[in-house]
């Protein structure tokens, strides 16, 4: 009794924390969206909400697909949820390599600030990631000749999580420019910076989770691999 309680207990807290992460990311979409719509979305105004939809929002949503308690994609067969996953992966893509060369064409002088070079990073993620997803849409068959389907979901797993981490801290670091600390009140912007940290934090719980089961997989079937070869 004191496990299956232990067990709804944790369900309970899960589906809390999901909810409140969906809810920060609204919000977060609303302040982009207001934010950038009173600078008539021109040159900085157009990157920020660009590449900050396309990362915060879209991309977020996209790595929670596939969570169980994801009350959005919940009802959703595992097709579903693969496509679902899949468009908001390649519009949110879209949107920040769009903001990103949108930023570039308005500046002679790149990457010099921690903000731009992790930010390029990011962008170059994105770019591999939506290449990646039209080649295994268009020619899947090819792909699982190069890699196996149970190496090719721990590496697409394993690639997603770290450009997500990349764009996201970009976005963090991004709070320090001149573009926030013109534009934003001062005070509002540490509030900005931990509903960044925390919509991270709460995003990647499932991705990680099943990034580790992959791991684990992994390493038993190399194990596996090893011993039939010894013999």
């Amino acid at each position: 009794m004191s496990q299956a309680n232990n067990s709804s207990l944790s369900l309970s807290v899960q589906q809390l924390l999901n909810s409140i992460n969906h809810l920060l990311i609204f919000l977060v979409a609303c302040f982009f969206f207001v934010l950038a719509r009173s600078l008539d979305f021109k040159d900085t105004a157009m990157h920020m909400f660009m590449v900050g939809i396309g990362f915060h929002v879209l991309v977020a949503e996209a790595l929670m697909s596939h969570y169980k308690l994801n009350p959005i994609t919940r009802f959703l067969s595992h097709r579903n949820k693969s496509r679902y996953h899949g468009i908001l992966q390649l519009l949110g893509g879209s949107m920040v390599l769009l903001g990103s060369l949108g930023k570039i064409s308005q500046k002679e002088q790149h990457f010099t600030t921690w903000h731009g070079k992790i930010g390029l990073a990011a962008t170059f993620g994105c770019a591999a990631s939506v290449l990646g997803g039209i080649l295994n849409f268009l020619q899947p068959k090819f792909i699982l000749k190069v890699f196996p389907p149970s190496e090719l979901r721990f590496r697409h797993n394993l690639f997603g999580l770290l450009t997500f981490t990349l764009g996201m801290a970009a976005i963090y670091l991004g709070y320090y420019s001149k573009f926030f600390t013109r534009f934003v009140d001062h005070q509002f912007i540490p509030a900005m910076m931990l509903v960044t940290v925390l919509v991270y934090l709460l995003t990647i719980i499932a991705p990680v989770r099943s990034l580790l089961s992959k791991l684990k997989y992994r390493r038993q079937k190399q194990n596996h691999q090893q011993e039939t070869a010894a013999k």
